[in-house]
Protein backbone atom coordinates (compact mmCIF):
# COMPACT_ATOMS: atom_id res chain seq x y z
CA UNK A 1 0.00 0.00 0.00
CA UNK A 2 1.45 3.44 -0.65
CA UNK A 3 2.88 5.80 2.24
CA UNK A 4 0.40 9.26 1.91
CA UNK A 5 2.02 12.49 2.01
CA UNK A 6 1.60 13.79 6.04
CA UNK A 7 -0.55 17.19 6.60
CA UNK A 8 3.21 18.69 7.91
CA UNK A 9 4.38 18.67 4.08
CA UNK A 10 3.05 20.66 1.56
CA UNK A 11 3.08 18.90 -2.03
CA UNK A 12 3.56 22.57 -4.18
CA UNK A 13 7.55 23.11 -3.95
CA UNK A 14 7.76 25.31 -6.73
CA UNK A 15 5.52 27.63 -8.36
CA UNK A 16 3.97 24.87 -11.03
CA UNK A 17 5.69 22.11 -10.21
CA UNK A 18 4.04 19.13 -7.45
CA UNK A 19 4.88 16.30 -6.45
CA UNK A 20 1.79 13.83 -5.75
CA UNK A 21 1.68 9.82 -4.56
CA UNK A 22 0.91 7.41 -7.55
CA UNK A 23 -2.33 5.15 -5.87
CA UNK A 24 -4.07 1.96 -7.52
CA UNK A 25 -6.10 4.37 -9.52
CA UNK A 26 -7.70 4.22 -12.95
CA UNK A 27 -4.08 5.73 -13.98
CA UNK A 28 -1.66 3.91 -11.89
CA UNK A 29 -1.23 1.44 -14.74
CA UNK A 30 -0.69 4.05 -17.16
CA UNK A 31 1.83 5.83 -15.00
CA UNK A 32 3.83 2.47 -14.86
CA UNK A 33 4.06 2.16 -18.11
CA UNK A 34 4.95 5.37 -18.93
CA UNK A 35 7.60 5.41 -16.33
CA UNK A 36 9.55 2.16 -17.27
CA UNK A 37 9.56 3.63 -20.90
CA UNK A 38 10.75 7.05 -20.01
CA UNK A 39 13.54 5.17 -17.60
CA UNK A 40 14.65 2.63 -20.50
CA UNK A 41 15.35 5.95 -22.77
CA UNK A 42 16.91 7.84 -20.49
CA UNK A 43 19.22 5.04 -18.95
CA UNK A 44 19.89 2.50 -22.01
CA UNK A 45 22.33 4.68 -23.57
CA UNK A 46 24.06 4.63 -20.03
CA UNK A 47 23.74 1.13 -19.30
CA UNK A 48 25.37 -0.01 -22.31
CA UNK A 49 28.36 2.02 -22.09
CA UNK A 50 28.86 0.22 -18.75
CA UNK A 51 28.62 -3.62 -20.24
CA UNK A 52 24.55 -4.01 -18.92
CA UNK A 53 21.23 -4.32 -20.25
CA UNK A 54 17.67 -3.19 -19.73
CA UNK A 55 15.58 -5.37 -18.01
CA UNK A 56 11.94 -4.40 -18.19
CA UNK A 57 10.70 -7.36 -15.91
CA UNK A 58 12.84 -6.16 -12.96
CA UNK A 59 12.14 -2.61 -13.26
CA UNK A 60 7.94 -3.71 -13.28
CA UNK A 61 9.45 -5.99 -9.95
CA UNK A 62 10.56 -2.93 -8.50
CA UNK A 63 7.88 -0.60 -9.24
CA UNK A 64 5.37 -2.84 -7.33
CA UNK A 65 7.57 -2.79 -4.55
CA UNK A 66 8.33 0.70 -3.97
CA UNK A 67 6.57 4.27 -3.65
CA UNK A 68 6.33 6.17 -6.30
CA UNK A 69 5.32 9.49 -7.49
CA UNK A 70 4.32 11.28 -10.03
CA UNK A 71 6.04 14.89 -10.78
CA UNK A 72 4.23 16.94 -12.98
CA UNK A 73 4.72 20.86 -13.95
CA UNK A 74 1.51 22.89 -14.58
CA UNK A 75 -0.34 20.13 -14.44
CA UNK A 76 2.02 17.54 -16.92
CA UNK A 77 3.40 14.91 -16.15
CA UNK A 78 7.17 15.32 -16.19
CA UNK A 79 8.62 12.25 -14.39
CA UNK A 80 8.56 10.55 -11.25
CA UNK A 81 10.43 9.14 -7.69
CA UNK A 82 10.89 6.00 -6.51
CA UNK A 83 11.75 5.25 -2.98
CA UNK A 84 12.03 1.91 -1.24
CA UNK A 85 12.16 1.76 2.91
CA UNK A 86 14.53 -0.81 4.53
CA UNK A 87 15.86 -0.77 8.00
CA UNK A 88 16.74 2.56 8.77
CA UNK A 89 17.24 3.66 5.31
CA UNK A 90 15.23 5.65 2.89
CA UNK A 91 16.55 4.49 -0.53
CA UNK A 92 15.92 6.80 -3.59
CA UNK A 93 15.64 3.83 -6.43
CA UNK A 94 14.65 6.40 -8.95
CA UNK A 95 14.35 10.31 -10.19
CA UNK A 96 13.81 10.30 -13.65
CA UNK A 97 12.83 13.38 -16.09
CA UNK A 98 11.47 13.70 -19.65
CA UNK A 99 14.83 14.99 -20.85
CA UNK A 100 12.96 18.84 -22.10
CA UNK A 101 12.85 19.13 -18.13
CA UNK A 102 16.40 18.27 -17.19
CA UNK A 103 18.99 20.87 -16.28
CA UNK A 104 16.13 23.24 -15.49
CA UNK A 105 16.27 22.98 -11.73
CA UNK A 106 13.48 20.60 -11.19
CA UNK A 107 15.78 17.50 -10.13
CA UNK A 108 17.04 19.59 -7.67
CA UNK A 109 13.99 21.05 -5.85
CA UNK A 110 12.73 17.37 -6.22
CA UNK A 111 15.70 16.67 -3.93
CA UNK A 112 14.72 19.49 -1.47
CA UNK A 113 11.16 18.15 -1.45
CA UNK A 114 12.32 14.64 -0.96
CA UNK A 115 14.76 15.66 1.98
CA UNK A 116 11.82 17.88 3.29
CA UNK A 117 9.98 14.78 3.51
CA UNK A 118 12.06 12.15 4.87
CA UNK A 119 12.71 14.07 8.05
CA UNK A 120 9.29 14.80 9.16
CA UNK A 121 8.57 12.42 11.74
CA UNK A 122 4.94 11.29 10.67
CA UNK A 123 6.21 10.29 6.93
CA UNK A 124 9.45 8.26 8.46
CA UNK A 125 7.25 6.15 11.25
CA UNK A 126 4.57 5.29 8.60
CA UNK A 127 6.97 4.79 6.37
CA UNK A 128 9.03 2.57 8.78
CA UNK A 129 5.73 0.47 10.58
CA UNK A 130 6.38 -2.56 8.51
CA UNK A 131 9.85 -2.67 9.07
CA UNK A 132 9.69 -2.08 13.05
CA UNK A 133 10.81 -5.58 13.45
CA UNK A 134 14.06 -5.17 11.47
CA UNK A 135 15.42 -2.26 13.51
CA UNK A 136 17.57 -2.42 15.89
CA UNK A 137 17.11 -2.23 19.58
CA UNK A 138 16.63 1.04 20.69
CA UNK A 139 16.79 2.58 17.01
CA UNK A 140 14.48 5.51 16.12
CA UNK A 141 11.47 4.19 14.27
CA UNK A 142 12.70 6.70 11.02
CA UNK A 143 15.49 6.58 8.59
CA UNK A 144 18.05 7.77 9.24
CA UNK A 145 19.34 8.66 5.71
CA UNK A 146 18.71 8.77 2.63
CA UNK A 147 20.66 6.74 0.11
CA UNK A 148 21.04 6.00 -3.54
CA UNK A 149 23.33 4.55 -6.62
CA UNK A 150 23.99 6.29 -9.22
CA UNK A 151 27.00 5.89 -11.91
CA UNK A 152 30.05 7.51 -11.83
CA UNK A 153 30.30 9.52 -15.25
CA UNK A 154 26.41 10.67 -14.58
CA UNK A 155 25.63 14.07 -15.08
CA UNK A 156 23.45 13.64 -12.06
CA UNK A 157 26.26 12.78 -9.47
CA UNK A 158 27.29 16.38 -9.17
CA UNK A 159 23.70 17.24 -8.51
CA UNK A 160 23.63 14.64 -5.49
CA UNK A 161 27.12 16.27 -4.19
CA UNK A 162 25.83 19.79 -3.92
CA UNK A 163 22.10 18.36 -2.01
CA UNK A 164 24.65 16.61 0.36
CA UNK A 165 25.04 12.81 -0.93
CA UNK A 166 28.35 11.49 -0.29
CA UNK A 167 30.01 8.20 -0.92
CA UNK A 168 29.04 5.13 1.20
CA UNK A 169 32.81 3.91 2.80
CA UNK A 170 33.65 4.11 -0.72
CA UNK A 171 31.46 1.29 -1.85
CA UNK A 172 31.47 1.30 -5.66
CA UNK A 173 30.71 -1.77 -7.99
CA UNK A 174 33.16 -1.68 -11.18
CA UNK A 175 31.61 -1.82 -14.10
CA UNK A 176 32.87 -1.38 -17.80
CA UNK A 177 33.12 2.03 -18.32
CA UNK A 178 33.63 3.05 -14.76
CA UNK A 179 31.39 2.03 -11.71
CA UNK A 180 28.55 2.12 -9.62
CA UNK A 181 28.94 4.45 -6.43
CA UNK A 182 26.37 4.54 -3.34
CA UNK A 183 25.52 7.33 -1.73
CA UNK A 184 24.28 8.58 1.78
CA UNK A 185 22.62 11.91 3.58
CA UNK A 186 22.36 12.19 6.81
CA UNK A 187 18.71 12.99 7.94
CA UNK A 188 17.65 15.39 10.73
CA UNK A 189 14.09 14.73 12.42
CA UNK A 190 12.14 17.78 12.46
CA UNK A 191 8.20 18.59 13.13
CA UNK A 192 6.82 21.04 11.43
CA UNK A 193 3.05 23.25 11.27
CA UNK A 194 0.62 21.04 9.69
CA UNK A 195 -0.69 22.06 6.42
CA UNK A 196 -3.63 21.42 4.18
CA UNK A 197 -2.80 18.93 1.41
CA UNK A 198 -3.39 19.75 -1.90
CA UNK A 199 -6.39 17.74 -3.94
CA UNK A 200 -6.54 19.70 -7.44
CA UNK A 201 -4.71 17.63 -9.20
CA UNK A 202 -5.82 16.83 -12.79
CA UNK A 203 -6.05 13.02 -13.70
CA UNK A 204 -3.20 13.16 -16.39
CA UNK A 205 -4.07 16.14 -18.64
CA UNK A 206 -2.82 15.74 -22.65
CA UNK A 207 0.91 18.08 -23.57
CA UNK A 208 0.18 20.75 -25.87
CA UNK A 209 -1.16 18.84 -29.04
CA UNK A 210 0.33 15.34 -28.13
CA UNK A 211 -1.03 12.65 -25.99
CA UNK A 212 1.76 11.34 -22.62
CA UNK A 213 2.02 8.08 -25.13
CA UNK A 214 3.22 10.11 -27.89
CA UNK A 215 5.54 12.07 -26.03
CA UNK A 216 7.49 9.11 -24.08
CA UNK A 217 7.90 7.29 -27.81
CA UNK A 218 9.91 9.93 -28.87
CA UNK A 219 12.25 9.46 -26.25
CA UNK A 220 13.53 6.37 -27.56
CA UNK A 221 14.00 4.14 -30.30
CA UNK A 222 12.14 0.99 -30.70
CA UNK A 223 14.71 -1.58 -30.37
CA UNK A 224 15.42 0.09 -27.09
CA UNK A 225 12.41 -1.29 -25.06
CA UNK A 226 12.58 -4.50 -26.66
CA UNK A 227 16.31 -5.00 -25.65
CA UNK A 228 15.34 -7.48 -22.73
CA UNK A 229 13.16 -9.82 -25.10
CA UNK A 230 16.06 -10.16 -27.72
CA UNK A 231 18.53 -10.82 -24.54
CA UNK A 232 21.42 -8.88 -27.10
CA UNK A 233 23.71 -8.94 -23.40
CA UNK A 234 23.45 -10.50 -19.67
CA UNK A 235 24.86 -8.18 -17.24
CA UNK A 236 26.98 -9.02 -14.94
CA UNK A 237 25.07 -10.42 -11.71
CA UNK A 238 26.62 -8.15 -9.48
CA UNK A 239 25.69 -5.10 -11.55
CA UNK A 240 22.36 -6.35 -12.78
CA UNK A 241 21.06 -7.08 -8.60
CA UNK A 242 21.28 -2.98 -8.63
CA UNK A 243 20.56 -1.20 -11.74
CA UNK A 244 17.30 -0.22 -10.63
CA UNK A 245 18.20 0.66 -7.02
Amino acid sequence: ASVPLPSTISDRIMDDLSITPISDSACSSYLSAAARRLCCGNMLATYKRHGMSWDEELFSERWQDNENYAIRINGEWVGFISLKALPDILYLRDLQLVPHWQGRGVGSACLNWLIQLATQQEYGQSLMKDRASELSPGAQPCPRALRLRVFSDSPALALYQRHGFTLVNEQCTPTRSGSIMALERPLAFQTAPTLAPRSDHAPLPPVGNASLDTIIDDLTEEEALTITAKRKRQSPPAARNIAHH
